[in-house]
């Protein structure tokens, strides 16, 4: 991760909206425990995460693919927020970590503060 200092003035943001603008994941949680409610199973995070994304190559929304060199290489900041139960070694490029979305402050990257 980079110091702050380091942060390079943007002019966009892209936001991933499933899941972290939108409460999805807690949603389909619910759902598919449902289901397995009905066979006497537990959707745990172990279930949970390998079914969830895809290859890098197959899904550009998986953090190995938002994350990868040649994207870092081209400028992109990536301000991540991942689960709890996310493998850290996922997150380890990320340009900034944070827990929740409001800790977001779009005055370190030149954008206006939040008023």
């Amino acid at each position: 991760m980079k110091s702050k200092m380091s942060y390079k003035p943007v002019t966009h943001m892209l936001f991933d909206m499933e899941g972290l603008l939108l409460d999805t994941e807690r949603l389909y949680n619910v759902a598919y425990q449902e289901v397995c409610d009905r066979f006497n199973k537990q959707y745990t995070w172990e279930v949970k995460s390998s079914v969830m994304g895809k290859k890098a190559l197959e899904c550009p929304n998986c953090p190995e693919h938002v994350l990868n060199s040649q994207r870092l290489a081209a400028g992109l900041q990536v301000v991540m927020i991942p689960d709890d139960n996310l493998d850290s070694s996922l997150t380890q490029e990320a340009t900034l970590l944070l827990r929740i979305m409001e800790e977001f402050r779009p005055e370190l990257f030149s954008l206006p503060a939040y008023p």
